[in-house]
């Protein structure tokens, strides 16, 4: 006999979880650096690329002299962004399967939303491009004045409260960096690791998410599974 679906509401991650943007985030940072005369990061970078954070943080992160020159971080925010549109959004590969997991975990009645700490333009553009908006309830993602991950007020004031008003242990978060599962944590909800993306796996086990997935094609089976027994909480 069929189940009530445990999850209500699934919230996903963007980069890493249901896009493979590494390639794509490397070269416009190294694009941005460049094009105002700063030093590239080296082996540096593709830890910057896979921390999950937002742009500016990641910038500081390469370049922490830009924490003495804010005029110049936001002009290199300014290029980054103008670079990934026009050159960026080429290199995104979405992981396979997961357009056909959002339809299937949609079609089941579970709502689905995005929020990342990616630019809100970009991560709707991309969405857009490789068919995934259909399946998708809201995008939140990182916006002048806007909470980011792990940030629990993004989906205590902003999620739950004003947009979809899901109980906690109906909620998911998937994701797959060390934000993603403290997210989840700090806003008492369970979390999936996507341990296929960009978090460090020693990292990311050692703060005991609820669930791990090897691969997004496996998230529908395991919500399905969950289904009756109760939702844990990591």
């Amino acid at each position: 006999m069929a189940a009530e679906n445990v999850f209500e509401l699934i919230i996903f991650d963007y980069d890493g979880t249901l896009s493979d943007t590494r390639l794509a985030i490397a070269h416009c940072l190294e694009r941005a650096l460049m094009s105002h005369s700063r030093s590239l990061p080296g082996e540096r970078l593709m830890p910057a690329v896979n921390s999950g954070l937002p742009l500016r943080d990641t910038l500081l992160l390469l370049d922490p002299a830009l924490h003495d020159d804010r005029g110049v971080l936001e002009e290199i925010v300014t290029t980054y962004r103008a670079v990934y549109r026009d050159e960026g959004e080429p290199l995104i590969q979405v992981f396979p399967g997961a357009r056909e997991a959002l339809k299937e975990l949609h079609a089941s009645g579970i709502e689905c939303v995005v929020v990342s700490n990616k630019g809100f333009d970009a991560v709707v553009r991309s969405l857009d491009r490789h068919g995934m908006t259909p399946f998708l309830t809201r995008v939140f993602a990182e916006r002048p004045g806007f909470p980011v991950k792990p940030d629990p007020e993004l989906l205590n004031d902003h999620i739950l409260q004003r947009a979809l008003p899901v109980p906690r242990e109906r909620t998911l978060m998937v994701g797959d960096t060390e934000i993603d599962i403290a997210f989840a944590k700090r806003a008492g909800i369970a979390s999936c690791w996507a341990a296929y993306g960009f978090g460090d796996r020693e990292s990311c086990l050692a703060l005991s998410p609820t669930h791990v997935i090897e691969a997004i094609g496996e998230l529908p089976a395991l919500v399905h599974l969950t289904a009756g027994l109760g939702a844990a909480h990591g």
